[in-house]
């Protein structure tokens, strides 16, 4: 299977992109494609065999002199066709590669990916999701950032392919789907929840019912559905929380000379809600597979990343969707 690496893309590309797709490479059965400025790869392969006892893999080049950085504007890549995650896109259009993979901007991804593959089925508005860390690894959060302005509709569609994915990838046969708003009562919420709670309902797909904030990091159901600007504001708030309490207890327990004592439990803690460790995930309604892995990966999550875009490939989880898309909702 071959896989079109964006070098170019996250906080630390491409050095720690390249050291993950060196690990990648020695661990994994996996063709890679690296993408970006040709100039930047090669200096930096040549530095990781310099200090690297085992030589460096065989690997495939394409260059692409453009990046969409994290503050520039994602819209801008329609019009910047030689930008690295717009070229991944490309490579599987034309059958180059298999899948794509990037930890740059998620919505330039997203852009990329509809422009290249265009949308699948009669899809809306493409999202992504993300499973809540090890923590509740059989959780899964959509949209968690893509689409910020949706209708009823769209979250319809949210759930009914972040179904498929958790029975494709998870396996597990008919994901429970809750709604997030502020209580788990019927008529919380906003008229806009309400109208798709009486959609989700009716949708044929194994609707729980509403759910709250609290529910969420209990694992209460296997699909969370909400529009993209809640979906990300959860989730970072997350991150950030379990990185402020991990670095407290760290300290206090350094203080009171325990760190030996407690350093299982910490490490334990870490694990399960290190973001490095969650791998990549698909934009789900396009016609193509392309992953994004988080902007902070390094090396480590690169691999996981590229670990998670051959499990998609394996299952193909591709043409899951395609043919979930087709079947008729059942009332």
């Amino acid at each position: 299977m071959k896989i079109a690496l964006d070098a170019m893309g996250g906080d630390y590309a491409p050095r720690e992109i390249l050291r993950g797709a060196v690990l990648a490479k020695r661990a994994l059965d996996v063709e890679l494609i690296l993408v970006g400025r040709r100039g930047e790869i090669e200096r930096e392969l040549h530095e990781i065999e310099t200090n690297d006892m085992y030589g460096l893999p065989d690997f495939e080049i394409v260059d692409a002199p453009d990046v969409i950085e994290f503050d520039q504007n994602p819209s801008s890549v329609k019009e910047r066709r030689g930008a690295s995650i717009r070229v991944i896109c490309e490579l599987v259009k034309h059958k180059q590669a298999d899948a794509c993979l990037t930890m740059g901007h998620t919505g330039a991804g997203i852009i990329a990916s509809l422009i290249t593959f265009g949308r699948l089925g009669d899809v809306l508005r493409p999202c992504v999701g993300i499973t809540y860390f090890n923590l509740q690894p059989e959780t899964l959060l959509v949209d968690a950032g893509a689409m910020v302005d949706c209708k009823p509709e769209y979250l319809v569609q949210f759930a009914k392919m972040g179904s498929i994915y958790m029975e494709k990838i998870h396996g597990i046969e008919r994901p429970s789907v809750g709604l997030m708003v502020n209580g788990r009562e019927d008529n919380k919420g906003n008229e806009f929840t309400r109208t798709v709670f009486a959609l989700l309902k009716n949708s044929g797909l194994n609707f729980f019912g509403n759910i709250e904030g609290y529910d969420l990091p209990n694992g209460a159901v296997n699909v969370v559905v909400m529009d993209g600007l809640w979906g990300n504001v959860v989730l970072k708030l997350s991150e950030g929380l379990s990185e402020q309490l991990l670095s407290r207890l760290t300290k206090r327990f350094a203080e009171a000379g325990m760190s030996h004592a407690v350093h299982p439990i910490l490490n334990e803690f870490h694990v399960m809600m290190d973001y490095t460790r969650i791998g990549a995930i698909p934009v789900f309604g396009v016609d193509g597979l392309m992953l994004i892995g988080h902007g902070r990966s390094n090396a480590a999550a690169v691999v996981g990343g590229i670990k998670s875009t051959l499990q998609a490939l394996q299952v193909d989880l591709l043409g899951a969707l395609r043919a979930g898309l087709t079947e008729p909702d059942v009332a």
